[in-house]
C-alpha cells in the first residue's frame, strides 16, 4: 500500500469517527427520553390506580357506616343537612348530576388510616392518598336531593347492600334510595390540588329498606 492511500484513509477515520461520536449522541438522547417518559407515564399509572382504591375505600367505608346501628338510626330518624362545606375536594362541582350537598354523612381519611400491619415506608406512602365520601338522598331529575326517593321492596333473597337489590328476606316495606359519592386523590402535598394530583370520583346508588 503506497503512502498516498494511507493518507487518504487517515483523512477518512476522523469524519467516520465524528459521526458515529453524533450517531450514538443521538441514540442516547432518544433512549433517556423514552425511559423517562415511560417512568412518567408509569407513575401516573400507578396513582391513578392508587386514587381509585382509596375512592373504593371510600365507598366501601360509606356501606359500613350505611348498615350500622349508628348510620341505620340517623338514615331513618334524620333529614339530611348541608355537608358541602365539609369537604375539600370531593366536592358537588365533581358531580354534575347534583346541584345541592343536602346528605346525612361526610368522611375523609388516608389509606394509611384503614390498613393495618404496615411497614414505616409503606405507611408513609399510603399516608399520601385519601378519600373523601358524602351519602345524600339519590337525586332526582333535577339534581336536588333533599327529597328521598322510595319503591316497594317485595319478599326477596340476600342482605347485601349492592344496586338493584330489594334487601328484606320476607313481606313488603318501603325502601329508600342513597347515593354514595367519593373521591381518590394522591393528595402528596398534605392537600388534594385538583389542577395539579391526580384525582378519581366513583358514585353507587344503594337501596335500603326502612
Amino acid at each position: 500500500m503506497n503512502k498516498k492511500f494511507k493518507n487518504k484513509e487517515k483523512g477518512f477515520a476522523l469524519p467516520l469517527a465524528l459521526f458515529l461520536l453524533v450517531v450514538m449522541g443521538l441514540m442516547s438522547s432518544i433512549l433517556i427520553s423514552k425511559t423517562t417518559t415511560e417512568h412518567k407515564a408509569n407513575t401516573t399509572k400507578d396513582l391513578g390506580q392508587q386514587a381509585f382504591y382509596a375512592a373504593e375505600s371510600g365507598i366501601a367505608e360509606a356501606k359500613q357506616w350505611m348498615l350500622s346501628d349508628e348510620g341505620s338510626k340517623k338514615l331513618k330518624n334524620e333529614a339530611p343537612s348541608d355537608i358541602g362545606g365539609n369537604l375539600s375536594f370531593c366536592t358537588i362541582s365533581m358531580f354534575p348530576n347534583i346541584i345541592e350537598s343536602k346528605g346525612f354523612r361526610y368522611e375523609k381519611r388516608n389509606l394509611s388510616d384503614i390498613i393495618g400491619n404496615l411497614s414505616q415506608d409503606e405507611a408513609k406512602r399510603l399516608n399520601n392518598f385519601s378519600y373523601e365520601y358524602f351519602i345524600t338522598y339519590s337525586p332526582d331529575v333535577s339534581g336536588a336531593t333533599n327529597t328521598a326517593k322510595t319503591k316497594t321492596a317485595a319478599k326477596s333473597e340476600g342482605t347485601s347492600i349492592a344496586e338493584g337489590t330489594s334487601y328484606k328476606q320476607s313481606g313488603t316495606d318501603m325502601a329508600t334510595y342513597y347515593t354514595i359519592y367519593s373521591c381518590g386523590c394522591n393528595n402528596s402535598h398534605n392537600k388534594c390540588d385538583k389542577n395539579k394530583d391526580t384525582l378519581v370520583r366513583l358514585e353507587q346508588e344503594v337501596t335500603l329498606v326502612n
